[in-house]
């Protein structure tokens, strides 16, 4: 990949987006095992999966513009290459927590 300059949003919501990733699949864990926050997340909107979404896209969006404010031109030299490693492996983690909670819990 060339050695492009990245707009000051695309770092702050690739790191955003890989935490999301992780913290994503402990909520699929915590709706698993716990009744009363799956129940309480049906009551929330009507569907579980629909308050999951809104969560996740909440703090996609909050870390984001978290990151963007604390991100200070010049201060972070991240290149494309090391964001699209990062926002792989918070993936690849998220992968292996719901896969690892899935084959251990059934």
């Amino acid at each position: 990949m060339q050695d492009q300059p990245l707009s000051k949003y695309t770092v702050p919501f690739g790191w955003s987006l890989a935490i999301c990733a992780v913290l994503n699949s402990f909520l699929v864990v915590a709706k698993e095992k716990s009744k009363s926050v799956n129940s309480w997340m049906q009551r929330m909107t009507g569907h579980h999966w629909i308050t999951h979404v809104v969560i996740i896209l909440i703090l996609f969006v909050a870390f984001g513009f978290a990151f963007a404010q604390m991100n200070r031109p010049g201060a972070t030299k991240t290149t494309a290459d090391r964001l699209a490693n990062i926002v792989l492996a918070g993936v690849v983690a998220g992968v292996l927590i719901i896969a690892g909670f899935y084959l251990i819990a059934d």
